[in-house]
């Protein structure tokens, strides 16, 4: 009777995990980032409070945990891990269309930190639980076949000959799918997952503040290779003294609004003071090295003071900015 109420139970959370979370179909209010965390800030004062933090879940998230909680303690080991790796791995796939959807919703920005916030939620989560999440996958492969295929048309292989070169000799010999068994361990593709948003992150960042900065660099190798000696940054279009000036105030702009707007949003999503220190040291990073290359290359055609009197921040400048934020 217990095997029996442990399979249904089984059946029942494969069910659950496939209508609730893999094919959980979002609703306006569900993405609707960041105003829903502005709302419900209130609710994670009290971070020891279950339910406040999961206030603030992306519902898929909520009932992939809450039903893996239920049945850590139900079922066999061997078994849970193989529901916990579905459950992740419907999980993460859901969020990421979401994401998505919010990145349409309330621009590219807002998605990758809905993205980033959820994947270190499950992430953390599922730590506790005693669980590999891995799974042993079995296909057909069917490839080789198709090189047999092809000496058939090519006329390498006869169908009408009695030696061993027969296509239907072969065939039957050498053509029967290989099985091919591999591992899929869902914690390790939640990492990977949650790395690929986090450096999408860092280059939207990177790219949006300092953008004109870069487009100037690449200009500027490209002028090289074409014009060689013959002509000076100076004097064409794009390295002329209004469009530098021009350049150096649309970055100390974007340093002073935007980017700190996309902090503050960084510091709304993910509270966590070290993961946020995480995210943006290669963010600082990538931008003292664009304000670096970009004033080495106008070294060679404008003095210091110039640069200066156009507002150029040198490296302690942006260092000092940086801890202010």
């Amino acid at each position: 009777m217990l095997a029996d109420i442990q399979e249904r139970m089984i059946y029942r959370a494969q069910i659950f995990l496939r209508d609730e979370v893999g094919n959980y179909v979002p609703s306006s209010t569900d993405v609707d980032y960041p105003k829903k965390l502005s709302s419900c800030d209130e609710l994670i004062k009290n971070d020891s409070i279950f339910s406040s933090q999961s206030a603030l879940w992306y519902p898929p998230l909520e009932k992939a945990l809450q039903c893996l909680s239920s049945l850590y303690r139900c079922i066999e080991s061997t078994t849970f891990s193989g529901l916990a790796q579905e459950a992740v791995s419907l999980c993460a796939d859901n969020i990421i269309l979401a994401s998505k959807a919010v990145s349409r919703i309330s621009g590219v920005v807002d998605g990758q930190l809905f993205l980033i916030k959820h994947l270190l939620i499950l992430r953390e989560q599922i730590a506790p639980f005693d669980a590999e999440c891995t799974i042993e996958v079995k296909e057909l492969d069917f490839s080789h076949i198709r090189g047999h295929m092809r000496r058939i048309f090519a006329g390498e292989l006869s169908l009408f000959t009695l030696s061993h070169d027969n296509a239907f000799f072969v065939l039957a010999s050498e053509g029967r799918p290989q099985v091919l068994e591999s591992t899929v361990n869902s914690k390790k593709e939640l990492e990977k997952k949650l790395k690929i948003g986090c450096e999408a992150f860092i280059m939207t960042v990177t790219k949006s503040t300092v953008e004109p900065m870069l487009r100037f660099i690449t200009k500027v190798t490209a002028f090289e290779i074409s014009e060689g000696d013959g002509k000076t940054l100076s004097t064409s279009a794009f390295g002329s003294e209004k469009r530098v000036a021009e350049i150096i105030r649309s970055v100390n702009s974007s340093l002073e609004t935007s980017f700190i707007d996309t902090i503050n949003s960084l510091k709304m999503y993910v509270r966590a003071k070290e993961t946020q220190a995480l995210l943006l040291k290669p963010i600082f990073s990538n931008i003292v090295e664009a304000h670096v290359q970009f004033f080495n290359i106008l070294l060679q055609e404008y003095s210091r003071e110039v640069l200066k009197g156009y507002g150029m921040l040198d490296v302690d400048e942006l260092n000092t900015l940086f801890q202010r934020i």
